[in-house]
C-alpha cells in the first residue's frame, strides 16, 4: 500500500507542477522606441496585431499582442492609445510579458504595463 501511495503522491506533484502558468517577466524601465500597429487589412494581422520596441533592447526584441503569435494577449484600444501617449510624451514604461511559442518560434507578448515619469 506505502508504494501505490507514493505512487500517487508522485503523479499529485507532478499534475499540480505541470499545471502552473509560466510567471510573467517584466522588462526593465525604459523609453518606447518604435511602435508599429497593424490593421485587419495588413498581410501580418493574423500573426500579431502590433508590437512596441523599447530603448533598452530595441535591436534584439520586439513585444507583441494580439493574433496568432499572442494568442489571448490582445490589448485594448485604449490601452494602445496609452502606450501612445507615453511613447509621444517621452514617459518611461515597463512591460509585463509572457513569452508564447508558434511553430518552433518564441515571441514576447505584452499582458501588462507601468508607464512612470523619468
Amino acid at each position: 500500500m506505502r508504494g501505490a501511495q507514493l505512487v500517487a503522491a508522485g503523479v499529485l506533484a507532478a499534475l499540480v507542477g505541470g499545471a502552473q502558468p509560466a510567471a510573467a517577466e517584466t522588462t526593465p524601465v525604459t523609453a518606447i522606441h518604435q511602435m508599429m500597429i497593424l490593421e485587419s487589412g495588413d498581410k501580418n494581422y493574423r500573426l500579431f496585431h502590433g508590437a512596441i520596441w523599447l530603448d533598452h533592447d530595441k535591436a534584439t526584441q520586439n513585444y507583441r499582442w494580439g493574433g496568432a503569435q499572442c494568442a489571448g494577449k490582445d490589448l485594448s484600444a485604449s490601452n494602445v492609445q496609452i502606450l501612445f501617449a507615453a511613447f509621444r510624451s517621452e514617459y518611461a514604461v515597463s512591460l509585463e510579458y509572457a513569452v508564447t511559442e508558434l511553430k518552433g518560434k518564441q515571441f514576447r507578448c505584452i499582458t501588462g504595463f507601468t508607464i512612470s515619469k523619468t
